[in-house]
């Protein structure tokens, strides 16, 4: 479509040559040229021979918490629900809320038309009442020889059948900052789109992650591109940042308020309750 192919030149022109060697951090899956939705789960599939898993009972978004590397009295900190979370993602059912923003909200709705509706990927409804019947979450592990390579968390709005979100969330070393961060993938066209997540834990027991960098190499918002012949482009969206706080309530129930912005100025608020 010549919408791709135009972001795709736009990636290329106004981005960097990248080499995996250098930047290993930014690998990640790519969809295809179309449509997303799981036909990339199924490709990966039939051409590395993985195994397809999905919902199997307390299948999590990150298997092992150590990998980040906290300390004894971070991770004593961090309340336990937030981990079983994490851990156990198959086992709660999610809801959603979204807001777009004052005069953002056009921008949602010219989003959805080029994009988010025909890819089935990062397409956040502008009419929320199609949210009210809630998600259809699955977990879907990828795995050879028993061992996960790639975890999907694939989201689908149960009114309208359309995908909301198909990420891969994992890990990777940051170099700049010199510890292992958030890491999630958006296959799109002949790319991804990959968010680098700096992680905190809270007084209060919370975790927040956000994308705060500001140049090339640190955490944030990246645009990658392939032309499937070894060569390789990234573009560093310095501009948008993305902020994510995970709570338990006074209920004792896990709740997630999810912000974008743009230039510093937010556009888009969502809010899952996890339970």
């Amino acid at each position: 479509m010549l919408q791709d192919l135009i972001t795709q030149l736009w990636v290329k022109i106004t981005g960097q040559r990248i080499n995996f060697t250098q930047t290993p951090w930014l690998e990640g899956i790519v969809g295809d040229t179309a449509i997303i939705d799981k036909s990339y789960i199924d490709r990966l599939a039939t051409q590395y021979q993985y195994e397809v898993v999905t919902n199997e009972q307390g299948s999590g978004l990150i298997e092992d918490f150590s990998i980040f590397r906290f300390t004894a009295e971070e991770y004593a900190r961090l309340h336990p629900q937030i981990i079983d979370f994490y851990t156990h993602t198959s086992d709660y059912n999610v809801e959603i809320w979204c807001e777009w923003k004052g005069v953002f909200k056009p921008f949602g709705v010219l989003l959805g038309w080029l994009f988010s509706k025909r890819l089935q990927q990062l397409n956040m409804p502008t009419n929320t009442i199609s949210l009210a019947k809630g998600l259809e979450s699955e977990i879907i592990k990828l795995k050879s020889a028993n061992h996960t390579v790639w975890t999907i968390w694939y989201r689908k709005i149960k009114q309208t059948g359309e995908t909301l979100f198909s990420g891969i969330y994992t890990h990777t070393y940051l170099p700049s900052q010199d510890k292992t961060l958030f890491k999630v993938v958006f296959p799109l066209p002949n790319g991804n789109a990959t968010v680098l997540l700096n992680q905190e834990i809270m007084a209060d027991g919370s975790l927040f992650l956000q994308s705060n960098g500001k140049k090339f190499g640190e955490t944030g918002f990246y645009f990658y591109v392939t032309n499937h012949k070894g060569k390789h482009w990234a573009k560093f969206v310095s501009a948008l940042h993305e902020s994510i706080h995970i709570y338990v309530d006074k209920d004792e129930v896990v709740r997630t308020d999810h912000n974008f912005s743009f230039y510093g100025i937010r556009f888009l608020q969502l809010h899952y309750k996890m339970g």
